[in-house]
């Protein structure tokens, strides 16, 4: 099916419209939207054959989620887990994930969904009903996604189930009747003739999901966004005696020791690095006689080596710092921020601001571009996921934070993968 012929992508043109503040026009369908990501939209489903049953989206036209970009798909599926969790809570039920990936359907390979746009389904459960209902016969657990991206890459039509904490259940080219996840649904319902959501639409309970989740979508972006950090943070701790080996040292023609030289000549007190990792900035501006603290929201991380150089080590977030107004007399913020979206780092930047004394400098620096990115760290199979930012948008963030810009830049340099990644860094200045 053509974008321009997608039942989907109408949706989402309309989801568009209630976002904005638009009216919806006569003869289209009830605005079904409850929350609008970053390029996913979290709708009531019709056919909801019991408040609560939901799909999310994505804005992007693909068959399958396995079609999506990594961070893409990151993101619909922590949306999902998100969104699940609030329909548990607000109408007291237990919910199960169900994916009919179309990916294999322009080929002629059976087992695809009605609609070739991906999208997922939340369905509410009954607290005593099994959710392995809704799994074939022909399925396999499966513990991460990497095999819906194998089967979409080979151009298979998939089925994925799963109840999140539980992992998940999964098979390829499945020979299924028509809307089958739906069918059992309704069935375990006592409805078992209703599970064509064409000719049972129940828009009455869509409008109850819509009035029932809607206020819970400031809570629940931000519970997203946390669950993307949390993830990072995750990788990281899981991951830190490769990681802390892999930043051990410089790279080779590194600007950041002059950077940090620079920023200690011209300010006094403490130094905060603010996001230490395992600490080599920390060890590097501690060899020089300054008071250094090292916050990090990795405790593993941050302990896992020994240095030659004593400095403080702080386990806290850099969105609400555990230390004391004007405590430091300047911060050194590298790759930090460019794990967090842009509300959370407006928070970060004012609690910084919070606990720089007047005249301290701040040295940030990002990720240079726009959206978002999400890699594995090294073959470890697990996560990492980064906001991208140019210096304007650093820039402007770091003024409503009540900080002055003194400088700003971008350059090349080698990450932690040892690869050249592009930079932008700015200096900021608290008055007073």
């Amino acid at each position: 099916m053509s974008v321009e012929h997608c039942e989907m992508c109408l949706e989402v043109e309309l989801n568009g419209r209630a976002a904005a503040g638009r009216p919806v026009e006569v003869g289209e369908s009830m605005p079904r939207l409850i929350l609008r990501t970053d390029g996913i939209d979290v709708m009531a489903g019709l056919g909801s054959l019991a408040p609560g049953y939901t799909l999310l989206v994505p804005h992007r036209h693909v068959p399958s989620s396995g079609d999506l970009e990594p961070h893409e798909r990151a993101v619909l599926h922590a949306t999902a887990r998100v969104v699940g969790q609030e329909i548990e809570k607000v109408f007291g039920c237990r919910v199960a994930l169900v994916e009919h990936g179309s990916s294999g359907k322009a080929s002629g390979r059976s087992g695809g969904g009605c609609i070739t746009h991906c999208h997922l389904h939340l369905l509410p459960l009954a607290r005593d009903v099994d959710p392995e209902i809704l799994v074939p016969r022909e399925s396999h657990r499966i513990d991460d996604l990497s095999p819906l991206v194998t089967a979409a890459s080979r151009r298979e039509n998939y089925y994925y189930c799963s109840w999140f904490a539980s992992g998940g259940h999964f098979s390829t080219n499945p020979q299924l009747s028509s809307q089958h996840a739906r069918r059992i649904w309704a069935h375990s319902l006592g409805q078992p003739d209703q599970w064509d959501w064409a000719l049972f639409p129940y828009i009455d309970n869509c409008r109850i999901t819509v009035e029932s989740l809607r206020p819970s979508e400031a809570h629940m972006s931000e519970r997203l966004s946390a669950a993307i950090v949390d993830e990072t943070i995750a990788t990281y701790t899981g991951n830190a005696a490769r990681y802390a080996a892999d930043t051990e040292k410089f790279a080779v023609n590194s600007t950041l020791p002059g950077q940090m030289d620079a920023l200690l000549k011209a300010t006094t007190g403490p130094v905060l690095d603010a996001g230490a990792g395992a600490g080599r900035d920390a060890e590097y501006m501690a060899a020089t006689g300054r008071t250094v603290i090292a916050l990090d929201a990795s405790g593993t991380l941050l302990t896992e080596l020994e240095w030659d150089h004593a400095f403080g080590r702080v386990v806290g977030d850099v969105r609400r710092i555990p230390l004391a107004d004007s405590s430091v007399g300047a911060i050194w913020c590298s790759a930090v921020l460019l794990h967090l979206g842009q509300r959370d780092v407006r928070h970060a930047l004012r609690d910084l601001a919070r606990v720089l004394r007047p005249g301290g400098l701040m040295q940030i620096s990002v990720k240079r571009g726009r959206g978002m990115r999400t890699e594995p760290l090294a073959d470890s199979g697990t996560l990492r996921h980064f906001f991208l930012y140019d210096a304007d948008q650093l820039c402007a963030m770091a003024v409503a934070a009540g900080l002055e810009v003194v400088r700003t830049w971008t350059e090349d340099e080698d990450g932690s993968a040892r690869t050249l990644q592009n930079w932008a860094k700015i200096v900021t200045r608290k008055p007073g």
